[in-house]
């Protein structure tokens, strides 16, 4: 057999083999992710076994998936359709700010309110708030939209 034959006969032996997988999905309903079925109840059933304290780990060996998969699907990375809890308060040891005071900080800021003063008023270094403001701490707390920023007193 010739090389161009050898290529001819393997692009058929894809072609029928991605027909045959697409063809499956189609028909089941399933969704195909790396040679594992997982139907989205079980998806939907696994988010809500992990809200309720159940070890990621052990749900991957019972699935018979990896837990990478597991914490793929909790993260919202794959089956970002399906419902899930809202995120615990984040407790951070030591920590003096707490989820709900980022929005009113932020929104602090955007009012051109200095970071010395605000962090004065919550305890904590001004560099926390410069942090704060530059995304590097606090970062998945979503962003309140900014208000138009006051024109300062020599700018009038």
């Amino acid at each position: 057999m010739g090389v161009a034959h050898r290529l001819a006969h393997l692009s058929r032996n894809i072609e029928a083999l991605l027909t045959t997988k697409m063809d499956l999905i189609l028909t089941l309903g399933y969704a195909v992710h790396m040679n594992r079925l997982l139907t989205e109840e079980q998806a939907q059933s696994i988010i809500d076994r992990v809200a309720g304290g159940e070890p990621q780990k052990k749900l991957a060996a019972e699935f018979g998936a990896k837990p990478s998969t597991i914490s793929n699907l909790i993260r919202g990375k794959s089956w970002p359709n399906l419902r899930r809890p809202d995120p615990p308060a984040v407790v951070i040891r030591g920590c003096k700010l707490t989820p709900k005071d980022i929005p009113r900080i932020l929104t602090r800021l955007a009012a051109m309110e200095t970071p010395a003063a605000i962090a004065l008023d919550y305890g904590v270094t001004r560099q926390a708030i410069a942090d704060i403001r530059m995304g590097k701490t606090w970062s998945h707390i979503p962003r309140p939209s900014a208000p138009k920023p006051r024109k300062k007193v020599w700018e009038q």
